[in-house]
């Protein structure tokens, strides 16, 4: 019997009903009986066997914003001394640039 891993979707041989493990990703899929055609479910979760704990991804600073001293334009910037206003093209002192250490 043909059946697909509810994690990944690959085809794996089996010999009928009960738990099989997928040899592509590991995940843990369980056949019925009296189930037709290739199962697509997961077996249920163990809760023996927890998820690994997920680590935090700190949140991105925000890109420095400026206002243009000659029409107002607030736009974003990036690490440079000096930005061309994209409204109207006059020089904007940042003071943001690379330092030499």
């Amino acid at each position: 019997m043909r059946a697909r891993c509810g994690a990944c979707a690959t085809e794996v041989d089996v010999a009928g009903e009960g738990r099989f493990k997928c040899p592509a990703c590991g995940a843990v899929n369980q056949v019925s009986a009296g189930q037709r055609g290739v199962p697509t479910a997961p077996a249920p979760a163990n809760p023996a066997i927890p998820f690994p704990p997920t680590v935090p991804v700190p949140p991105a600073e925000p890109s420095p914003r400026i206002a243009c001293p000659e029409c107002a334009f607030s736009f974003i910037v990036g690490a440079v001394d000096v930005a061309t206003c994209p409204n109207c093209q006059a020089d904007v002192p940042v003071g943001a640039g690379p330092t030499d250490d």
